[in-house]
């Protein structure tokens, strides 16, 4: 049986997991949700680097991000927005949640209906 990869871009979580929980419903296992961000990296724990004085880049007090690398971290402390001169948001706005589904060929425009009654694009 032939399967598809079907992306879809969602302005919230809850409508990306709504989704998704509609689409298991059809009997498609392999759905996945993932939060789009600007930068490489983890999210941080912000405490973790002030109290114990060991801050990996700039980019993981302002951006929000650890750095996979050195470079990758002083490339990020460029950005204006950890200048501290922007806050950071705006970078990637709007639709950034991303509902992955692999699903049988014969299932795509099911899937694509609902993640467009979900307020999904494709």
């Amino acid at each position: 049986m032939k399967e598809r990869s079907v992306l879809a871009s969602f302005l919230s979580r809850a409508d990306a997991l709504d989704a998704a929980k509609r689409i298991q419903a059809l009997g498609i296992k392999v759905t996945q949700v993932d939060q789009l961000h600007a930068y490489p990296g983890t999210d941080p724990v912000r405490d973790s680097f002030i109290f114990s004085g060991e801050i990996p880049s700039l980019a993981s007090i302002t951006l929000s991000t650890t750095p996979t690398s050195r470079d990758a971290g002083v490339l990020m402390a460029t950005d204006p927005a950890a200048s501290g001169m922007a806050d950071g948001e705006g970078n990637i706005t709007g639709r950034n949640w991303l509902l992955t589904v692999v699903c049988p060929e014969n299932a795509v425009d099911k899937v694509v209906e609902i993640i467009r009654m979900c307020n999904g694009l494709t």
